[in-house]
Order: C-alpha cells, then sequence, then structure tokens
C-alpha cells in the first residue's frame, strides 16, 4: 500500500530537518518518491515536501 507524508515550513532548514528526521524512520527501500516545492503565500515562502512511500 502508498501511503504519503506532506511535511511543509517557512523556513527552508527546518524543513531539512524535518525531512531527514522522518526518512530516518522509515525503510529506504519503501521510499517511491520524494516531490519539493516552494511558493509565496501573502508575502510568506513556504517550502513543501511530498514523500510517496510503501508500508508493509
Amino acid at each position: 500500500m502508498l501511503q504519503i507524508e506532506i511535511i511543509s515550513s517557512d523556513n527552508e532548514d527546518d524543513l531539512v530537518e524535518k525531512v531527514n528526521y522522518f526518512l530516518s524512520k522509515i525503510d529506504e527501500c519503501l521510499l517511491k518518491e520524494i516531490k519539493y516545492s516552494s511558493f509565496c503565500f501573502e508575502n510568506e515562502i513556504i517550502f513543501t515536501v511530498l514523500i510517496i512511500y510503501l508500508i508493509r
């Protein structure tokens, strides 16, 4: 079964820390895809990562 995790932050360094923490909790062979995006919302930049992975 596929599962997704969406992680967002207004600070890119914080986002990296959160994503690395999440990835350390799953088996890397279960990882399917990672998508990164950023967008501006009300003069604030938001960074988002979508992680698609398998669960057993």
